[in-house]
């Protein structure tokens, strides 16, 4: 692993005396990505078009910090300097004026994007390298010609300052050089980043995702299993395995042979494509939205979002936590 001092970024150390990390969008992800940097001593300005957005990421802060420190994943003595190395605004310009890297994670839309890329484009330093947080968008078509050679995605998962995954994506040979920057920086910082090799809509595990996703809502939808036995039946099997195998190491334990057989298997008859599952369409038309609006596929029973967040990350964190170098040094067996 590289250590901070040997660490570049668009030719220039990065360090905490010589980088101020940038992070815009105080939503769902900005305020987690912020703490990463915050923890390893770098000052983030983290901003926000909005005032209750900006008020709001300051809450989720202080409480992501607290959990940590509260499970022993933090000194407790650390907690306040963390804290007091992200300075929340309101407004971007201030904080974009000469800065040389930007972490975009505002709302996954293409005119909110653009108009961003512009922003640091005529605000950010000449050499400004930025990482956008997409999940699935081809950003560089969305960025000016200025700026599209120094932008690369870095994916992250939610919660960042928990999960250790980020995929790393270019545009051909031309972000050779700073997706070696980001994959040295990001594993200084503890995280598993992984190089998509080419562009590909939604990257992999979203992709993953929809497919395991149109599988699962098939089988509710049939009567085949309850929403509740499916989730249990996929964290007692699926889970505690790929944690170990990853999914295409299991091909090989299982062996080929079987898996091309199971495969080949025509009493199996995969779910249909359906963009529009009416469990799911049904719930969103009724407003019950998951742990925002406090019912989705589960009633939370009054719980506030807040709280469900602080029991997922406590959770988490034990997981993260207790399985040490499957999460830190991931390599296959």
């Amino acid at each position: 692993m590289n250590r901070p001092s040997d660490l570049t970024l668009g030719c220039r150390p990065f360090t905490p005396s010589s980088c101020r990390v940038v992070v815009l969008g105080g939503g769902v992800m900005g305020p987690g990505i912020s703490l990463v940097f915050a923890e390893h001593g770098f000052t983030v300005d983290l901003c926000d078009i909005s005032e209750t957005a900006a008020a709001t990421a300051a809450t989720t802060l202080r409480d992501a910090i607290a959990l940590k420190a509260e499970l022993g994943f933090l000194p407790a003595a650390s907690a306040s300097a963390v804290f007091d190395r992200i300075r929340i605004r309101v407004g971007t310009e201030d904080a974009l004026a000469g800065a040389d890297f930007v972490i975009e994670a505002v709302s996954e839309n293409r005119n909110v994007k653009s108009a961003v890329y512009r922003d640091i484009s005529r605000l950010g330093a000449p050499g400004v390298v930025v990482w956008s947080n997409t999940s699935t968008m081809n950003v560089f078509e969305l960025a000016p010609d200025a700026l599209r050679n120094r932008l690369i995605v870095a994916h992250w998962f939610a919660p960042p300052h928990i999960l250790p995954l980020v995929e790393l994506v270019g545009e051909g040979p031309v972000h050779a050089t700073l997706m070696a920057e980001a994959d040295a920086i990001l594993k200084s910082l503890g995280k598993a980043p992984v190089k998509l090799e080419k562009f590909v809509p939604g990257f992999i595990i979203n992709r993953l995702l929809r497919a395991l996703g149109r599988e699962a809502f098939d089988l509710i939808e049939s009567g085949a299993i309850t929403t509740e036995n499916l989730d249990i039946a996929v964290r007692t099997s699926l889970a505690p395995r790929m944690q170990i195998l990853g999914l295409m190491q299991r091909y090989d334990f299982t062996g080929l042979n079987l898996s091309l057989r199971n495969l080949e298997d025509r009493a199996i008859v995969d779910a249909p494509i359906n963009l529009a599952p009416p469990s799911l369409v049904d719930r969103v038309g009724r407003g019950e939205l998951g742990v925002t609006t406090g019912k989705g596929f589960y009633d939370y029973q009054g719980r506030s979002l807040a709280e469900m967040q602080r029991l997922r990350d406590t959770k988490l964190w034990q997981v993260v936590k207790g399985v040490g170098d499957l999460v830190s040094d991931p390599r296959p067996l």
